[in-house]
Protein backbone atom coordinates (compact mmCIF):
# COMPACT_ATOMS: atom_id res chain seq x y z
CA UNK A 1 0.00 0.00 0.00
CA UNK A 2 1.26 3.60 -0.80
CA UNK A 3 2.34 5.43 2.03
CA UNK A 4 1.28 8.71 0.53
CA UNK A 5 -1.63 8.30 -1.01
CA UNK A 6 -2.10 10.96 -3.85
CA UNK A 7 -5.12 12.92 -3.50
CA UNK A 8 -6.39 15.78 -5.63
CA UNK A 9 -9.17 18.47 -4.92
CA UNK A 10 -10.89 20.13 -8.11
CA UNK A 11 -10.44 23.65 -8.48
CA UNK A 12 -13.95 24.53 -7.83
CA UNK A 13 -14.33 22.73 -4.68
CA UNK A 14 -14.51 24.31 -0.92
CA UNK A 15 -12.66 20.75 0.37
CA UNK A 16 -9.11 19.52 0.85
CA UNK A 17 -8.50 16.25 2.06
CA UNK A 18 -5.24 15.66 4.16
CA UNK A 19 -3.96 12.13 5.40
CA UNK A 20 -3.63 12.47 9.21
CA UNK A 21 -2.36 8.75 10.10
CA UNK A 22 -3.24 4.65 9.89
CA UNK A 23 -4.20 2.54 12.00
CA UNK A 24 -3.54 -1.15 11.69
CA UNK A 25 -6.55 -3.29 13.58
CA UNK A 26 -6.21 -6.76 11.92
CA UNK A 27 -4.85 -8.69 9.34
CA UNK A 28 -8.73 -9.25 8.54
CA UNK A 29 -10.96 -6.50 6.07
CA UNK A 30 -12.35 -3.85 7.78
CA UNK A 31 -16.06 -4.51 7.66
CA UNK A 32 -17.19 -1.31 9.15
CA UNK A 33 -16.10 2.00 11.37
CA UNK A 34 -17.80 4.82 12.85
CA UNK A 35 -16.66 8.18 14.62
CA UNK A 36 -18.23 9.04 17.84
CA UNK A 37 -20.31 12.36 17.91
CA UNK A 38 -19.55 14.13 20.96
CA UNK A 39 -15.96 12.45 21.55
CA UNK A 40 -12.71 11.50 19.56
CA UNK A 41 -13.33 8.11 19.65
CA UNK A 42 -13.65 5.68 16.80
CA UNK A 43 -14.24 2.12 16.26
CA UNK A 44 -13.16 -0.26 13.60
CA UNK A 45 -15.19 -3.88 12.96
CA UNK A 46 -13.19 -7.09 11.26
CA UNK A 47 -13.52 -10.82 11.62
CA UNK A 48 -11.10 -12.71 12.67
CA UNK A 49 -9.64 -15.43 9.91
CA UNK A 50 -9.33 -17.97 12.77
CA UNK A 51 -11.95 -18.35 14.78
CA UNK A 52 -14.64 -16.33 11.91
CA UNK A 53 -15.38 -14.47 15.18
CA UNK A 54 -16.15 -10.14 14.77
CA UNK A 55 -14.31 -7.66 16.77
CA UNK A 56 -15.14 -4.15 17.31
CA UNK A 57 -11.65 -2.18 17.89
CA UNK A 58 -12.57 1.09 20.34
CA UNK A 59 -9.39 3.33 19.71
CA UNK A 60 -8.99 7.79 19.76
CA UNK A 61 -8.91 9.59 17.03
CA UNK A 62 -6.46 12.42 18.63
CA UNK A 63 -3.57 10.06 20.44
CA UNK A 64 -4.18 6.79 18.29
CA UNK A 65 -4.16 4.54 21.27
CA UNK A 66 -6.80 1.92 21.73
CA UNK A 67 -9.16 2.00 23.93
CA UNK A 68 -10.90 -1.44 24.34
CA UNK A 69 -11.68 -4.50 22.12
CA UNK A 70 -14.81 -6.36 22.48
CA UNK A 71 -16.62 -8.62 20.87
CA UNK A 72 -19.14 -7.79 18.24
CA UNK A 73 -20.36 -7.89 14.46
CA UNK A 74 -22.31 -4.11 14.39
CA UNK A 75 -21.64 -1.11 16.56
CA UNK A 76 -23.18 2.68 16.91
CA UNK A 77 -22.04 4.93 18.96
CA UNK A 78 -24.22 6.86 21.40
CA UNK A 79 -24.78 10.69 20.47
CA UNK A 80 -23.41 11.74 23.62
CA UNK A 81 -20.17 10.54 25.40
CA UNK A 82 -18.42 6.98 24.39
CA UNK A 83 -21.29 4.40 24.74
CA UNK A 84 -21.67 2.00 21.77
CA UNK A 85 -24.91 -0.03 20.91
CA UNK A 86 -23.09 -3.66 19.40
CA UNK A 87 -24.42 -6.51 17.83
CA UNK A 88 -23.00 -9.74 19.46
CA UNK A 89 -23.54 -12.94 17.65
CA UNK A 90 -23.71 -16.30 19.33
CA UNK A 91 -22.80 -19.28 18.28
CA UNK A 92 -23.80 -22.84 19.51
CA UNK A 93 -22.69 -25.78 18.29
CA UNK A 94 -25.91 -28.60 18.27
CA UNK A 95 -25.26 -32.39 19.34
CA UNK A 96 -22.71 -34.35 16.26
CA UNK A 97 -20.97 -30.94 16.03
CA UNK A 98 -22.31 -30.30 12.44
CA UNK A 99 -25.50 -27.77 12.83
CA UNK A 100 -24.67 -24.04 14.06
CA UNK A 101 -27.50 -22.43 15.77
CA UNK A 102 -26.83 -19.06 15.23
CA UNK A 103 -28.13 -16.07 17.84
CA UNK A 104 -27.78 -11.88 18.48
CA UNK A 105 -28.40 -9.88 21.35
CA UNK A 106 -27.70 -6.52 21.61
CA UNK A 107 -25.44 -4.85 24.37
CA UNK A 108 -24.71 -1.41 25.73
CA UNK A 109 -20.94 -1.05 25.82
CA UNK A 110 -18.55 1.43 27.41
CA UNK A 111 -16.17 1.94 24.68
CA UNK A 112 -13.68 3.29 26.40
CA UNK A 113 -13.25 0.16 28.74
CA UNK A 114 -15.20 -2.60 26.62
CA UNK A 115 -17.66 -2.68 29.95
CA UNK A 116 -21.09 -4.19 29.41
CA UNK A 117 -23.36 -1.66 30.67
CA UNK A 118 -26.88 -3.46 29.68
CA UNK A 119 -28.41 -5.47 27.37
CA UNK A 120 -31.66 -5.07 24.97
CA UNK A 121 -32.43 -9.39 25.41
CA UNK A 122 -35.48 -9.76 22.81
CA UNK A 123 -33.36 -7.02 19.95
CA UNK A 124 -31.15 -9.42 18.28
CA UNK A 125 -30.21 -7.55 15.13
CA UNK A 126 -28.81 -4.95 12.75
CA UNK A 127 -29.42 -2.25 11.37
CA UNK A 128 -29.20 -0.17 15.10
CA UNK A 129 -30.12 3.61 15.12
CA UNK A 130 -30.09 6.07 18.50
CA UNK A 131 -32.53 8.63 18.96
CA UNK A 132 -30.48 11.81 18.78
CA UNK A 133 -31.09 12.51 22.43
CA UNK A 134 -30.22 9.37 23.20
CA UNK A 135 -32.84 7.74 24.76
CA UNK A 136 -34.23 5.44 22.97
CA UNK A 137 -32.67 2.67 20.04
CA UNK A 138 -34.51 1.28 16.99
CA UNK A 139 -33.06 -2.36 16.80
CA UNK A 140 -34.22 -4.78 13.84
CA UNK A 141 -36.13 -7.89 14.74
CA UNK A 142 -33.94 -10.76 13.57
CA UNK A 143 -36.94 -12.88 13.63
CA UNK A 144 -39.12 -10.32 11.56
CA UNK A 145 -36.07 -8.64 9.98
CA UNK A 146 -39.11 -6.41 7.99
CA UNK A 147 -39.48 -5.00 11.58
CA UNK A 148 -37.80 -2.56 13.84
CA UNK A 149 -38.64 -2.23 17.66
CA UNK A 150 -37.38 1.19 19.58
CA UNK A 151 -36.28 0.30 22.80
CA UNK A 152 -36.16 2.71 26.19
CA UNK A 153 -32.67 2.63 26.97
CA UNK A 154 -32.70 2.78 30.21
CA UNK A 155 -35.57 0.71 31.75
CA UNK A 156 -34.43 -1.83 28.45
CA UNK A 157 -38.53 -2.11 27.25
CA UNK A 158 -40.14 -1.70 23.89
CA UNK A 159 -40.99 1.76 23.47
CA UNK A 160 -42.50 1.19 19.70
CA UNK A 161 -42.60 -0.55 16.34
CA UNK A 162 -42.13 -0.04 12.70
CA UNK A 163 -44.33 -2.64 11.08
CA UNK A 164 -44.90 -1.11 7.64
CA UNK A 165 -42.23 -2.87 5.41
CA UNK A 166 -42.16 -6.32 3.98
CA UNK A 167 -39.08 -7.18 3.13
CA UNK A 168 -36.19 -6.95 5.42
CA UNK A 169 -35.42 -3.08 6.68
CA UNK A 170 -31.53 -2.39 6.00
CA UNK A 171 -30.63 1.26 6.92
CA UNK A 172 -32.43 3.77 9.74
CA UNK A 173 -31.86 7.18 11.18
CA UNK A 174 -34.16 8.85 13.41
CA UNK A 175 -35.50 12.29 12.49
CA UNK A 176 -35.04 15.42 15.69
CA UNK A 177 -38.80 14.49 16.64
CA UNK A 178 -37.95 10.97 17.46
CA UNK A 179 -39.95 9.50 13.85
CA UNK A 180 -37.90 6.68 12.46
CA UNK A 181 -36.94 7.12 8.96
CA UNK A 182 -36.56 3.79 7.77
CA UNK A 183 -34.99 1.86 3.84
CA UNK A 184 -36.05 -1.78 3.42
CA UNK A 185 -35.25 -4.12 0.33
CA UNK A 186 -38.73 -3.70 -0.33
CA UNK A 187 -38.69 -0.38 -2.71
CA UNK A 188 -39.76 2.28 0.17
CA UNK A 189 -38.37 4.45 2.47
CA UNK A 190 -41.17 5.48 5.36
CA UNK A 191 -40.99 7.79 8.19
CA UNK A 192 -42.80 6.32 11.04
CA UNK A 193 -43.85 7.52 14.61
CA UNK A 194 -42.51 4.18 16.54
CA UNK A 195 -45.29 4.94 19.27
CA UNK A 196 -48.24 4.36 17.01
CA UNK A 197 -46.40 1.96 14.25
CA UNK A 198 -48.39 4.38 11.78
CA UNK A 199 -46.48 5.44 8.77
CA UNK A 200 -46.27 9.19 8.96
CA UNK A 201 -44.71 9.73 4.60
CA UNK A 202 -43.84 7.17 2.12
CA UNK A 203 -41.40 7.34 -0.37
CA UNK A 204 -41.77 4.62 -3.14
CA UNK A 205 -39.13 3.82 -5.68
CA UNK A 206 -39.23 3.55 -9.32
CA UNK A 207 -40.36 -0.58 -9.49
CA UNK A 208 -39.33 -0.37 -13.27
CA UNK A 209 -35.35 0.04 -11.83
CA UNK A 210 -33.45 -3.14 -11.34
CA UNK A 211 -31.78 -1.63 -8.47
CA UNK A 212 -34.71 0.07 -7.06
CA UNK A 213 -34.94 -2.54 -3.84
CA UNK A 214 -31.39 -2.36 -3.22
CA UNK A 215 -30.84 -0.03 -0.47
CA UNK A 216 -27.28 1.33 -0.05
CA UNK A 217 -27.00 4.88 2.22
CA UNK A 218 -28.99 6.46 4.05
CA UNK A 219 -28.69 9.57 6.26
CA UNK A 220 -30.83 12.67 7.95
CA UNK A 221 -29.72 16.55 8.32
CA UNK A 222 -29.39 17.75 11.58
CA UNK A 223 -32.89 19.78 11.07
CA UNK A 224 -34.61 16.73 9.88
CA UNK A 225 -35.52 18.57 6.38
CA UNK A 226 -33.26 16.51 4.08
CA UNK A 227 -33.31 12.77 3.60
CA UNK A 228 -30.42 11.37 1.11
CA UNK A 229 -30.42 7.76 0.30
CA UNK A 230 -29.04 5.97 -2.41
CA UNK A 231 -30.67 2.82 -3.65
CA UNK A 232 -28.57 0.61 -6.41
CA UNK A 233 -26.90 3.76 -8.70
CA UNK A 234 -29.63 6.08 -7.82
CA UNK A 235 -29.26 8.81 -4.94
CA UNK A 236 -32.40 10.41 -4.10
CA UNK A 237 -32.38 13.98 -1.90
CA UNK A 238 -36.21 14.18 -0.61
CA UNK A 239 -37.61 17.05 1.19
CA UNK A 240 -40.75 15.10 3.42
CA UNK A 241 -42.16 18.46 4.52
CA UNK A 242 -42.71 20.17 0.82
CA UNK A 243 -42.53 16.08 -0.63
CA UNK A 244 -39.72 17.41 -2.91
CA UNK A 245 -37.86 14.77 -4.59
CA UNK A 246 -34.31 15.16 -6.62
CA UNK A 247 -32.89 12.00 -7.88
CA UNK A 248 -29.70 11.42 -10.47
CA UNK A 249 -28.13 8.08 -11.42
CA UNK A 250 -24.29 8.02 -10.14
CA UNK A 251 -23.13 7.38 -13.31
CA UNK A 252 -24.82 10.22 -15.40
CA UNK A 253 -22.97 12.78 -12.94
CA UNK A 254 -19.67 10.86 -12.77
CA UNK A 255 -16.84 10.00 -15.17
CA UNK A 256 -15.51 6.92 -13.22
CA UNK A 257 -17.60 4.78 -11.26
CA UNK A 258 -18.15 4.73 -8.14
CA UNK A 259 -20.02 2.84 -4.83
CA UNK A 260 -21.40 4.59 -2.43
CA UNK A 261 -19.29 4.41 1.60
CA UNK A 262 -20.96 6.81 3.65
CA UNK A 263 -22.78 10.04 4.07
CA UNK A 264 -21.75 12.91 5.67
CA UNK A 265 -24.26 13.62 8.72
CA UNK A 266 -24.90 17.00 7.12
CA UNK A 267 -26.05 15.57 4.39
CA UNK A 268 -23.68 17.61 1.96
CA UNK A 269 -21.09 15.09 0.73
CA UNK A 270 -20.80 11.11 -0.21
CA UNK A 271 -17.52 9.17 0.06
CA UNK A 272 -17.54 6.37 -2.63
CA UNK A 273 -15.12 3.55 -3.53
CA UNK A 274 -13.36 3.21 -6.27
CA UNK A 275 -11.50 0.87 -8.52
CA UNK A 276 -8.53 3.34 -7.99
CA UNK A 277 -9.01 4.43 -4.20
CA UNK A 278 -11.63 6.73 -3.35
CA UNK A 279 -13.30 10.04 -3.87
CA UNK A 280 -15.84 12.60 -2.62
CA UNK A 281 -18.59 13.81 -4.35
CA UNK A 282 -21.10 16.88 -3.77
CA UNK A 283 -24.60 15.16 -2.84
CA UNK A 284 -26.79 18.17 -4.56
CA UNK A 285 -25.03 18.45 -7.32
CA UNK A 286 -23.40 15.01 -7.73
CA UNK A 287 -20.15 16.50 -8.70
CA UNK A 288 -16.80 15.11 -7.42
CA UNK A 289 -14.74 17.72 -5.59
CA UNK A 290 -11.85 15.11 -4.39
CA UNK A 291 -10.05 12.26 -5.30
CA UNK A 292 -7.21 9.68 -4.13
CA UNK A 293 -5.41 6.90 -4.99
CA UNK A 294 -5.15 4.26 -3.18
CA UNK A 295 -2.94 0.88 -3.68
CA UNK A 296 -5.74 -1.06 -1.61
CA UNK A 297 -9.21 -1.36 -1.73
CA UNK A 298 -11.22 0.98 0.35
CA UNK A 299 -14.14 -1.23 2.59
CA UNK A 300 -15.78 1.11 4.54
CA UNK A 301 -16.06 5.05 6.08
CA UNK A 302 -17.77 7.00 8.36
CA UNK A 303 -17.65 10.98 8.48
CA UNK A 304 -17.57 12.39 11.79
CA UNK A 305 -20.42 14.70 12.60
CA UNK A 306 -18.89 18.00 12.28
CA UNK A 307 -17.53 16.87 8.80
CA UNK A 308 -14.26 17.83 9.72
CA UNK A 309 -12.53 14.16 9.66
CA UNK A 310 -13.10 10.82 7.36
CA UNK A 311 -12.97 7.40 8.35
CA UNK A 312 -11.73 4.80 5.99
CA UNK A 313 -11.43 0.75 6.72
CA UNK A 314 -9.42 -1.19 4.07
CA UNK A 315 -9.41 -4.64 3.06
CA UNK A 316 -5.90 -5.29 4.61
CA UNK A 317 -6.91 -4.28 8.01
CA UNK A 318 -6.14 -0.75 8.20
CA UNK A 319 -7.51 2.34 9.19
CA UNK A 320 -6.98 5.71 7.11
CA UNK A 321 -7.73 8.69 8.83
CA UNK A 322 -7.99 11.96 6.83
CA UNK A 323 -8.90 15.38 7.58
CA UNK A 324 -11.23 17.43 5.92
CA UNK A 325 -10.63 21.19 5.42
CA UNK A 326 -12.74 23.99 4.58
CA UNK A 327 -11.00 25.89 1.93
CA UNK A 328 -10.87 29.89 2.46
CA UNK A 329 -12.42 31.62 -0.25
Amino acid sequence: MSTNPVGESSGSSGLDFALRFRRPCSKAEITSVGVSPSSSAAFAIYTAAQTAQSWIDVFDLATQRGHSKTSGSHAVFAPHGTRLATVRDWTVQLAGGVEYHHASTVLLRDGATGKTLGELREADGAPVAWSRDGRVLAVAEGKHQHRMGVWDVRSATRAGRVVGHIAAVTHAAFMPDHSLVTASRDGTLRITDPATARTLRRLEMDASGSTSANPRALAVSPDGRRIVSVWGTTVHVWLPHTNDLTSYALNSVRRTEGWPLCISPDCRYMACRTEDGFDVMDVASGAVVFTADEDVLITSGAFAADGKTLVLGTMDGTVEVWGVVEKKA
